[in-house]
């Protein structure tokens, strides 16, 4: 196939590149995501993210896989003749590619219609945490890493520590004073970190410890940790859709690239055989043939009558390319 214009094959491998670093990206953005919002939840809601995440996974695998694999099938199909085969093949790839990116936007759009399932998931499953703070250890530690990390203070706020069932009641005297875990302390406020240092703690009738030491609103992250899970799976989708809409606008120019690469070939080559007549307005036939090759012209007339026509060759090799008869 001929190249319609200079360094087109350059240009038509550069958007193939690009859309499989499009797909490789989606990649890397849900796994990074993925690990993110995971970090929220129990092991049960992991699930539920992942199954929202899947059809986005092997929509970033195809879109890279594929379009890597063009990049060899252009490579082909550039050394051959421009024929119904080829022409065949070019546009069942073209309607694969489409279809593939429309079923990414189906998967981001899963994700954008589960985007209140997993709140409620995540709300829910962080609540029991609370409950189950002391009771389980996996709980315990994912919340000290998540509010540590994360610089929140439970599921809306730090409220919800001081109505778990487990926590101590206050004493009416004692309106001011927050109870809540060590991680929900602001890193850069020294006096929090002060009470939990051996025999720095205050003390209830003289000699009793509290479970927790006495905190203010101003030495912790007041802000809850569910709105930084929301604002996380947001991010991954409007990410995933830029990614998305990226992938299709170069789509669209590679179909249309490849269309006129086609039609190019139709006008210079003779693929279709349209237009081509004489000088009488009878339609001509292109014929390629080898250099080693000879024709012939033969009349019309010969070809009704059951006499052997005359024969006159026609010099092939000098011809440079051109219809040697009709």
């Amino acid at each position: 196939m001929r190249q319609p214009f200079r360094r087109a094959s350059i240009y038509l491998h550069l958007l193939l590149i690009t859309e499989a670093v499009i797909g490789l990206l989606i990649l890397v953005v849900t796994a990074y995501y993925h690990t993110v919002l995971t970090g929220y939840l129990s092991e049960i809601e992991c699930r539920l993210v992942y199954g929202y995440l899947f059809g986005i996974y092997v929509f970033g695998a195809q879109v890279m896989v594929t379009f890597l694999c063009s990049i060899a099938m252009w490579r082909r199909i550039w050394r051959r003749r421009c024929t119904p085969n080829i022409r065949l093949l070019l546009s069942v790839w073209a309607f694969y590619s489409c279809v593939i990116i429309a079923s990414g936007f189906g998967c981001i759009w899963n994700l954008y219609r589960g985007v209140d399932v997993l709140e409620n998931a995540a709300d829910t499953s962080l609540t029991r945490g609370i409950d189950m703070y002391y009771s389980c250890p996996e709980w315990k530690l994912l919340w000290d890493g998540l509010q540590w990390h994360k610089e929140c203070c439970g599921v809306h706020g730090y409220k919800d520590w001081m109505n778990a069932e487990w926590m101590p009641r206050r004493e009416n005297n004692c309106t001011s004073m927050v109870l809540a875990p060590f991680a929900c302390c602001k890193r850069s406020c020294d006096s929090c970190f002060n009470n939990f240092l051996p025999g720095e703690g205050q003390s209830i009738g003289g000699n009793s410890r509290q479970p927790f030491p006495a905190l203010t609103v101003d030495s912790i992250n007041a802000n809850g940790c569910l709105p930084a899970f929301v604002g996380a799976v947001w991010n991954c989708f409007y990410i995933l859709m830029a990614l998305w809409v990226l992938a299709l606008k170069f789509l669209i120019v590679l179909c249309c690239m490849t269309k006129f690469i086609v039609h190019r070939q139709n006008e210079g080559d003779g693929c279709d055989n349209v237009g081509l007549t004489d000088d009488d307005g009878h339609p001509l036939v292109v014929v390629k043939y080898p250099c080693n090759v000879r024709c012939v012209t033969i009349a019309e007339d010969d070809l009704v009558s059951d006499n052997v026509p005359d024969v006159n060759y026609c010099n092939c090799n000098e011809m440079d390319d051109e219809p040697c008869g009709y």
